[in-house]
């Protein structure tokens, strides 16, 4: 029941700055935004994990607009193991 107000939600927002899609194709236009990990070992013998978000599209920046979000919702993080 929650997927559901929140799918309709997403909807409401998204007709109001008259981007008149249904719910599968801004779905599917996010999808293509893509969140890159990158794994090595440095000379410590230290394993490092970077997960980056590659820079939105013009349409997804129209989506995230018309919900209220930031262009990079995800940041990017660096963790040292």
């Amino acid at each position: 029941m929650l997927a559901h107000h929140l799918l309709c939600v997403i909807q409401r927002a998204l007709h109001a700055p008259e981007i008149r899609h249904r719910w599968p194709t801004p779905r599917t236009h996010l999808s293509g935004q893509v969140r890159v990990i990158t794994s090595l070992i440095n000379d410590k013998g230290q394993m490092i994990h970077s997960r980056n978000t590659l820079l939105p599209e013009p349409i997804h920046v129209e989506i995230y607009n018309a919900l209220g979000l930031p262009r990079s919702p995800l940041k990017r993080v660096l963790s040292i193991h």
